[in-house]
């Protein structure tokens, strides 16, 4: 009973963030839906096996579908600059984990919650590997909702002052 409780409490929360236009609505919804409804009803529910790799399976091929030859050709004349920015972005990520752990303050899995990269496929291979997953999600729900709040506000800014 207490996986179809979270469950339902998940599809409530991230229909209800998409409906309000959230973006990531769906997959930040269903995270606080249904931490929401176990902290609230103080049980744990652990999706059983099959449900979790399928819905491991799902969120690769969502991902995977994206891939096109047309998707590829169009962002040809940017894989060098994404290959720097990539490994810039990598290089920071590292450095804040080894940072965070010179400070005590390191997560589990700290090299995956300071990693670049979508809070699903992050998230999801934190708990594939079943180490740290809330952690991981948590850090990468904190930056994408810092980005939210403050990229609209800094583009304005950089438009302002833009000659």
């Amino acid at each position: 009973m207490d996986i179809i409780l979270s469950l339902a409490a998940a599809a409530a929360g991230g229909l209800l963030l998409q409906r309000l236009n959230v973006p990531g609505g769906l997959i930040i919804g269903a995270m606080l839906g249904a931490a929401i409804m176990t902290i609230a009803a103080d049980f744990k529910a652990e999706l059983p096996g099959l449900l979790q790799g399928a819905s491991f399976i799902v969120v690769g091929a969502a991902i995977g579908v994206l891939v096109t030859r047309d998707a590829l050709e169009a962002v040809r004349s940017s894989i060098v600059p994404a290959l720097l920015a990539a490994v810039l972005i990598i290089a920071a990520g590292l450095g804040i984990a080894f940072l965070l752990r010179a400070l005590g303050m390191a997560p589990i899995n700290d090299v995956l919650a300071t990693s670049p990269g979508g809070i699903t496929a992050i998230s999801a291979i934190a708990a594939h590997e079943r180490n740290g997953a809330v952690e991981v999600s948590i850090f990468h729900l904190m930056r994408m909702v810092l980005v939210l709040l403050s990229v609209p506000a800094l583009i304005h800014f950089l438009v302002r002052s833009s000659p």
